[in-house]
């Protein structure tokens, strides 16, 4: 009859960490390079991903103020710890249908440069990191007007994901509100 085999789990667990960050210490740099961390939202079926590092927070739902005349992709306005952000409905712009908000709605406050949005989303699905060969090009006359909003896709198990490009919508022209012009068409 043969002796039980006995285990140091001390070296075992010492052998364990020299080998983590023995890989971590040679992992190609090229590699993790070209990838980039995405937060992933859901408009009903269409999923997006923001990349996390144009996410600045995400918050509950609060009291969004409507402002008269603006355009439906921007329905209101919040405040933000005493500054004003616009709120940004994608829905309109993707051709989704847009339910009223409910409880479980958040906004994900994007940035890019000094502009910023508060983005209302139906849910947010957590982070995931893409690797950039994965990414396909949009093709050329996408279906919605929005394609330019986008820099790729990447099909995967849950279906399509629409990867966001912050600055394209941040700069789009019905995105910056003309207060003057506003203000002229109030008095009129």
């Amino acid at each position: 009859m043969s002796e039980p085999q006995r285990y140091d789990i001390t070296k075992i667990l010492e052998q364990m960490r020299a080998d983590y960050w023995h890989n971590l210490e040679t992992a190609v740099p090229d590699e993790l390079a070209d990838q980039t961390d995405y937060m992933i939202v859901a408009f009903g079926a269409q999923r997006v991903g923001l990349p996390a590092a144009a996410c600045r927070e995400v918050l509950k739902l609060p009291r969004i103020v409507k402002v008269p005349r603006l355009p439906r992709h921007l329905p209101g306005i919040i405040n933000l710890r005493g500054e004003i952000v616009a709120v940004t409905d994608l829905r309109p712009l993707l051709k989704l249908d847009a339910a009223a908000p409910t409880a479980g709605f958040r906004l994900v406050v994007i940035a890019a440069g000094s502009m910023r949005t508060a983005l209302l989303v139906e849910k947010v699905e957590g982070l995931r990191t893409i690797p950039a060969r994965a990414v396909e090009a949009l093709t050329e006359g996408s279906t919605h007007d929005a394609a330019d909003l986008f820099h790729g896709k990447l099909e995967d198990a849950g279906g399509g994901l629409l990867l966001l490009d912050v600055g394209r919508l941040l700069t789009r022209p019905d995105m910056v509100i003309d207060q003057k012009q506003l203000a002229r068409d109030t008095a009129e």
